[in-house]
């Protein structure tokens, strides 16, 4: 937008004319020039040093060109000030856990004597690198043991055959690795990290950690640190054991929380008024920001339920939706790839918030960010600005999930009531009865934990929309076909449910924990009867893809490639495996084979629901890839769990045809698994039988014919 682009200096030659029709003395002529060339050597030297990026033209995601974007000006990082620090964190993150942890690090570092830089992988310098004393790694692994995308320089280099024995000699270092158990690369990315930076001459000062998103990823972090990670951290930095115990040195106060945050919100009716900063750019000040910046505005073009018996308000329902791609030619797909989705918070949420914050009556107003008082270099946007308020409540902040420990933290300090906020600050030292009011089955939502420990809150909101957690994207496995048609993605959704216990039991049960809730009378009453029913979850994407949009509305999207790819040969079988939502990509991989003219013959395809008339979805579909002629689909496999006294699911199925599945993997078949994590192990189990060794099954892993994509 206009406001926000630094106006550029002009190219144009002032011709002979053009200074005779401005009335200038020739003997004035000369004292022009040397004024003009001046200014222009200092507002290029500016525009050089501190605003320029090639993206820096607007505010509003576009259309990425598909060109490689040349190396944009960013803050100078962290890493690039070596010994400014005691200790340097860096994070390899995909989806935000990693970078969130780090963050973490750096905020309780103050209360052991600690200063910590949190840098980015994507900014690793290695000269720098390699000239640091303590050296924290917190490193993601990405799908079926890969780097994180901003990571995958940095392994690169890690790898190196020219990398020396005592490349990083005088580091001292530790790891925190971060994965999925269900994949066969669980951690690799960590086991690589703490393997090579020792071999590579660094001194490991504390034991690795892994931390497993299956379970409880945010647990397996907290114990790791509770092991000696602080007292190790002090000890490396030449602090000596001082604070081994765990005590405090110093405690992080509302001051320091505000002198934290590097920007200041604004908000005016007219976004003309916004106030202009230069040095305040887009690009995304975190991975989810950046994510804001790369995504892709599509029209949702088609929308229709695949459920023969929906229930919408018991959150049955499961919609196919297709968006149009075909004016967004840098965004790159193929079949079975993941969608990544940007979901909205619901209205009413959003609305409860802006009351809370005092913007209800500037929902639609815009706001804007400038650097904050004492700020005096380039700061980033944490998301596209100028947007309304409901935008930058609904889009960008994550109002419905309850917050870590690390960001309620944050927020604690602004409660004014000093026994609420002791209160909280108990409960979040308690990590068990943390992890309970916020895990399965109880879930409290951000807003519940606000009305129970935060009523004396006051937290403007410039300031909450830099702490409150970001909004992450949601992935979707593609279930379309871009062979068949490269301008159209297909997404398969069913909304996430889950009944939870009344709010009132949720009162009773953390009082009886020892935390009583200041505000649970209050909530209590406010919700009158309907505070003893059971309250209900419904994920926020999957609730506005099924039932708030419609055909014609414009989401925000990305796309990531997955593991799922067919075998080039026509001629190798496929077997496919998934339940529910889980068919997904077999749906897209049968639209190819359709595609394909019914080239590949030997396919076999296991599908499991509850019942034929009720939930079977793409019914049709497959009934016609099956009655074609050649056939699109070689064999489906049906197991609807609800149709006989016992109930059948796809290992079953599996189990029965063990003898044809086996041998089509040793005519060199590729397997596909999709769904539940509990149906992959179920699967890998009797997979195990039919092929006779759990060395055959690990053999397949290793040669990639054996995929899974698992929640």
């Amino acid at each position: 937008t206009a406001a926000d682009r630094p106006p550029q200096p002009s190219t144009r030659r002032l011709g002979h004319h053009v200074v005779a029709a401005m009335g200038i003395e020739p003997q004035h002529l000369v004292k022009l020039s040397a004024g003009v060339l001046l200014s222009l050597a200092a507002a290029r030297y500016l525009w050089k040093r501190y605003c320029i990026s090639d993206d820096y033209d607007s505010t509003t995601p576009k259309p990425n060109t598909g060109a490689s974007p040349k190396k944009a000006f960013s803050v100078p990082t962290k890493a690039a000030r070596a010994g400014d620090s005691d200790v340097y964190v860096y994070f390899g993150s995909q989806s935000g856990t990693a970078e969130g942890f780090s963050k973490e690090l750096e905020a309780e570092a103050k209360q052991h004597d600690l200063s910590v830089s949190v840098v980015d992988l994507e900014d690793f310098d290695a000269d720098e690198f390699s000239k640091h004393k303590v050296v924290v790694m917190v490193v993601a692994t990405y799908g079926e043991g890969d780097p994180t995308d901003n990571a995958v320089e940095f392994f690169k280099w890690l790898q190196g055959e020219e990398r020396g024995a005592e490349e990083l000699k005088g580091v001292q270092f530790c790891v925190m690795g971060l994965g999925n158990r269900q994949y066969v690369g669980f951690n690799s990315c960590g086991k690589l990290a703490d393997a090579k930076m020792e071999a590579l001459g660094g001194t490991r000062i504390y034991e690795r950690g892994e931390g497993d998103d299956d379970q409880n990823i945010e647990e397996d972090f907290e114990q790791w640190k509770e092991r000696g990670f602080w007292p190790a951290l002090r000890q490396a930095a030449g602090k000596g054991d001082a604070g081994a115990d765990g005590e405090k040195s110093t405690k992080i106060g509302k001051k320091d929380i505000l002198a934290s945050l590097q920007l200041r919100a604004e908000v005016r009716e007219d976004p003309k008024k916004l106030p202009i900063d230069p040095l305040v750019q887009v690009g995304g000040a975190d991975i989810l920001g950046k994510w804001y910046f790369q995504a892709h505005q599509s029209q949702v073009v088609t929308e229709y339920e695949l459920r023969q018996a929906p229930d919408p308000e018991a959150g049955k329902t499961t919609k196919h939706l297709d968006f149009d791609v075909k004016n967004i030619p840098s965004l790159d797909w193929r079949t079975a790839d993941n969608l990544e989705v940007l979901p909205s918070n619901p209205i009413d949420v959003v609305e409860w918030w802006a009351e809370r914050l005092g913007v209800k009556d500037q929902l639609e107003s815009s706001v804007g960010f400038a650097r904050a008082e004492g700020i005096d270099r380039p700061v980033k946007k944490p998301f596209p600005t100028p947007c309304s308020v409901q935008d930058a409540l609904g889009l960008y902040c994550d109002l419905c999930a309850a917050p870590s420990k690390g960001a309620m933290k944050k927020l604690a300090v602004f409660v004014s009531n000093d026994e609420e906020r002791s209160t909280l600050e108990a409960l979040l030292e308690d990590r068990q009865a943390y992890q309970w009011l916020t895990g399965e089955g109880v879930r409290a939502s951000f807003r519940e934990l606000f009305e129970l420990y935060l009523e004396s809150a006051t937290v403007d909101f410039g300031t909450f929309l830099q702490l409150c957690p970001r909004q992450k994207s949601r992935p979707y496995t593609i279930a379309s076909s871009s062979r068949e048609d490269k301008h159209k993605i297909g997404v398969c959704v069913s909304v996430v449910a889950e009944e939870l216990r009344p709010l009132d039991e949720i009162v009773k049960e953390l009082e009886s924990r020892g935390h009583a809730a200041p505000g649970g009378a209050a909530a209590l009453k406010r919700r009158g009867e309907a505070a003893s029913s059971s309250r209900s979850f419904r994920g926020v994407c999957s609730t506005m893809l099924c039932n708030r949009t419609k055909q014609g509305e414009r989401l925000w999207i990305q796309a990531r490639p997955s593991s799922f790819r067919l075998p080039r040969k026509s001629s190798t079988p496929i077997v496919m495996i998934g339940a529910g939502t889980g068919v997904a990509p077999f749906r897209g991989f049968v639209r190819e084979f359709k595609a394909e003219n019914g080239a590949r013959q030997k396919t076999m395809l296991f599908f499991g629901c509850q019942k034929s008339d009720v939930d079977f979805l793409y019914k049709d579909e497959f009934q016609e890839a099956l009655d074609a002629e050649p056939k699109v689909l070689g064999e489906l496999v049906n197991a609807f769990s609800r149709e006989q006294d016992k109930k059948v699911y796809v290992q079953h199925r599996l189990r029965e045809r063990a003898q044809d599945v086996a041998a089509m993997v040793q005519d060199g078949g590729y397997i596909y698994v999709c769904g539940a994590t509990s149906m992959g192990a179920a699967i890998r189990d009797e997979l195990t039988i039919a092929l006779g060794s759990p060395d055959y099954v690990t053999r397949l892993l290793t040669e990639g014919r054996y995929i899974e994509e698992l929640w």
